[in-house]
């Protein structure tokens, strides 16, 4: 549910309760992870989800129920019916063949302890709560898991990740927009207070004027850390990038074309930059990008290849699991 605490907290703050659905366990091939939700929010307003669309439908209804009694309900989904069995055409199910159990339960304004872990992942603060999937105490807050010998689902929220955007071009616009969207805290960095303004960046954290170099060395960098260099710039490019990989960043990633790549790179060789190879450059995945919202997708593309250690190409003609998440819980 934290990746849905801002919706959430909005209906929550306005004292009104929400029913979340949360995947509990998974089993075999399914399209999300355990500890994805979807919710219902107040005139039946659906956030999330769960299965992509193949048990949603089933969940709506089941949370309808939820929230007139207040009862929470696990709910379980897989392709069990017999292969000749009308009926299973029909039945709610993962298509896919796999299995997931789901936890359905209303969250009022007064939950104290759900609304304060909402608002720390909110604000990115890490967070964890841990529910009983036992019968007699489905859904309550457990205080001690470690102690508790029921079946206890335990739901985490890391701290927020940061993406910082190096220079304030129409590219970095798209790209800022993007990288919100998939979660990351956004840091636009340009020494020029005319491009780098509220109107042009809204979905940005942070917009910070100053010389780019100095900046980073005052931003906290991890191996969660997305550094993606738009601004074509040889003042400070290489710079920024020696920074970026000298400090562990997650993603490194720079805009140019090869000629700008190979300049950079004999660059950052003569400053003995370390990590040269962990450096992306021509940036992004090579689907045609063009526009710069197209570009934005690219880079992004490559950010979650990275973070996943997936090569990046096509699912078209491969094999194994598509999920590699789901794969490696098995």
């Amino acid at each position: 549910m934290f990746e849905l605490a801002p919706r959430l907290l909005a209906v929550l703050d306005a004292d009104e309760p929400v029913v979340v659905a949360t995947a509990v366990s998974m089993t075999g091939s399914a399209p999300s992870g355990v500890g994805t939700s979807m919710a219902v929010l107040p005139g039946g307003q659906v956030v999330g989800t769960i299965s992509g669309g193949c048990v949603e439908g089933s969940l709506f209804v089941t949370a309808e129920q939820v929230l007139e009694t207040g009862d929470p309900v696990l709910e379980r989904f897989g392709f069990d019916a017999a292969p000749d069995d009308p009926d299973a055409l029909w039945a709610p199910a993962l298509r896919c063949g796999g299995r997931v159990e789901v936890l359905v339960r209303r969250i009022a304004p007064d939950d104290t302890l759900l609304v304060g872990a909402l608002r720390d992942a909110a604000r990115g603060v890490p967070t964890s709560v841990s529910l009983s999937l036992e019968a007699a105490t489905l859904g309550v807050v457990v205080t001690a898991p470690d102690g508790c010998r029921g079946r206890v689902f335990v739901e985490r929220a890391d701290h927020r990740p940061r993406c910082v955007v190096v220079g304030a071009v129409e590219t970095a616009v798209a790209l800022t927009n993007a990288a919100a969207v998939l979660g990351y805290a956004v840091t636009v960095v340009d020494p020029r207070p005319v491009f780098l303004t509220d109107e042009r960046f809204p979905a940005a954290e942070e917009r910070i004027v100053g010389w780019p170099t100095r900046v980073l060395r005052d931003l906290p960098i991890d191996g969660t850390t997305v550094v993606v260099v738009l601004s074509h710039d040889d003042r400070f490019d290489a710079d920024v990038i020696d920074l970026a990989l000298r400090r562990g960043a997650g993603y490194v990633g720079a805009m140019g074309s090869r000629v700008t790549h190979e300049r950079r790179d004999g660059a950052l060789r003569a400053m003995g930059t370390p990590d040269l190879d962990r450096l992306r450059s021509p940036i992004g995945l090579d689907i045609g990008a063009e526009t710069p919202a197209e570009m934005a997708v690219a880079v992004m593309a490559e950010v979650v290849a990275v973070r996943r250690g997936a090569p990046g190409g096509a699912l078209t003609g491969g094999a194994g699991p598509i999920h590699r998440s789901a794969a490696a819980a098995r």
